[in-house]
């Protein structure tokens, strides 16, 4: 009894020690990269939050695409590739985005990897903290932009910017049950500097965000779950935006919810388990603003995820998050 009293005081030192570092993470925010937003992120953390790569045994890959502003000629377009995988120690994970955004003639191709490290607090808890490193290319054919209708050429928008291999690194953590989780990033920590700036006016405009997010699911029966979630997104020199959502499952192969973000938005969110590794989701979102939301037909989110049993484990948690 002796002994487990010294090793239950020794975890709690590292319980104490760990949580206190991620909590330090959130004061670091400062102007940098704008991160892409999707409506679907519950099922997907691991684009903002590194912790979330491996964290449940399948190997995994998702695919989104997100089309802004339905109906209008240009406008954003975000792809994205994710694959994560815990290895043959389950306590490690890895984790790869591929991430491709369009605007008009703007162009951003981010690649990150992603690396965790679990902790088990207890019999039920856990602690993931991780790490992304990767880089980004940024395009912008500012000579094709059509500024003035009587021919005027703008000084600032006589060349092209192509800036290659903009490195960046973030951080992460997050800790979870089967019944809840509560996770705060920083995605993009570096501050680069560009030498295409022109006047101090910079093409590619960023921010640097810090994440809050947390989860909750109630409902142990089969038939039918309740899922809030929230996810609070800050930034030193930006807004604060919160996503405020609520999700239903029933029989464990449907989800359906809806979602509000602060700055005026709303989605609907459907999600399907298809077959034994295969699930699908969409969502539409619109502004609540009417002078805004009737010229376009919303934005539209597509989600496919497949998964297997790389290990053949002789078990495999719920993924409920």
């Amino acid at each position: 009894m002796h002994i487990d009293k010294k090793i239950w005081k020794s975890d709690e030192v590292i319980k104490y020690i760990l949580i206190a570092w991620i909590v330090t993470c959130s004061f670091t925010a400062y102007s940098q990269q704008t991160d892409p937003v999707f409506t679907q992120y519950m099922n997907s953390m691991q684009t903002v939050n590194p912790a979330y790569a491996g964290m449940w045994e399948k190997v995994g890959f998702q695919v989104f695409t997100r089309r802004y502003y339905v109906g209008q000629d240009k406008a954003p377009l975000t792809n994205s590739l994710i694959m994560y995988s815990p290895l043959k120690n389950e306590n490690n994970g890895l984790g790869l985005n591929v991430i491709d955004e369009r605007f008009g003639y703007e162009k951003r191709l981010t690649i990150a990897f992603d690396y965790s490290y679990q902790v088990k607090l207890d019999w039920q808890t856990f602690l993931r903290l991780g790490l992304k490193a990767g880089f980004m290319n940024y395009d912008n054919l500012l000579t094709q932009y059509a500024l003035y209708p009587d021919g005027i050429n703008d000084p600032e928008f006589q060349s092209d910017v192509d800036i290659n291999m903009l490195v960046n690194w973030g951080i992460g953590g997050l800790v979870y049950s089967r019944d809840y989780y509560v996770g705060l990033s920083i995605p993009s920590i570096l501050e680069n500097k560009f030498a295409a700036n022109r006047n101090n006016y910079s093409t590619l405009a960023e921010l640097r965000y810090a994440y809050l997010m947390a989860g909750i699911l109630f409902g142990r029966q089969q038939q039918i779950r309740f899922k809030p979630t929230i996810m609070v997104k800050g930034s030193m020199g930006g807004k604060v935006q919160a996503d405020l959502a609520a999700n239903f499952m029933f029989f464990d192969k449907f989800w359906i919810g809806g979602m509000y973000r602060t700055n005026n938005k709303i989605a609907a969110i459907v999600q399907l388990a298809m077959f034994k590794n295969l699930r699908f989701g969409y969502a539409i979102e619109y502004n609540i603003n009417w002078d805004i939301s009737k010229y376009t037909a919303g934005t539209h989110e597509f989600r496919f995820v497949y998964e297997y049993d790389l290990y053949r484990r002789s078990y495999v948690k719920k993924q409920y998050f």
